[in-house]
């Protein structure tokens, strides 16, 4: 299923993009009513003991707001955490914001480049073909990497330089899936090869 269709729900205390919104104080006033079936995009919705989590937006923007246990007939804030990520917290919950206001100006949090998104998208399928197929790395080079490229066989499969940048892509795939996908995720830069 592609992930437009089932996006994922993250963990507010993992993922910094993840916009926290509880019940007000007394003496807020009631402008700030929070009612997701009234917005233009349809929402993903996740209701759990500790809340609803919703999924907002469309195309390229999303949006992960989490409702944590507040009435939906009362008036909203945001909640910000302190904690390393604070920037980042801001700066999504400045782009939610906006997209609520219906303006569109500039996205505050970085989105990855092209580039970035294109390889990311290559070492998520590099994980699918190994966890799917346990494909070797010649496969892997064969179907994804090099799929125009004749990589050929035995000694000179091994002696290239393609294999070894498949082999790098592997490493680097594994170590994303082992816990590096927490870096994006919480907006620190992670170094593209």
């Amino acid at each position: 299923m592609p992930a437009v269709d089932a996006p994922a729900f993250w963990d507010a205390a993992l993922c910094p993009y993840v916009v926290i919104l509880g019940a007000a104080p007394p003496g807020i006033p009631a402008t700030s009513r929070f009612d997701p079936a009234c917005w233009p995009q349809p929402a993903h919705r996740y209701s759990g003991p500790e809340g609803t989590h919703l999924v907002l937006g469309g195309g390229a923007s999303f949006y992960r707001v989490w409702l944590r246990g507040a009435r939906r007939d009362g008036p909203l804030a945001a909640i910000v955490p302190f904690d390393a990520m604070t920037a980042t917290r801001l700066a999504a919950l400045s782009d939610f914001d906006r997209w609520r206001r219906g303006a569109s100006a500039p996205a505050a949090v970085p989105r990855p480049t092209a580039y970035q998104a294109q390889r990311l998208d290559l070492l998520l399928s590099i994980l699918d073909l190994r966890q799917a197929a346990r494909a070797t790395s010649h496969a892997i080079a064969s179907r994804l990497v090099y799929p125009r490229l004749a990589t050929g066989r035995g000694a000179v499969w091994k002696a290239s330089p393609e294999r070894r940048r498949t082999q790098r892509l592997i490493r680097e795939a594994e170590a994303l899936a082992a816990g590096g996908y927490r870096a994006l995720l919480s907006g620190r830069a992670v170094r593209q090869k």
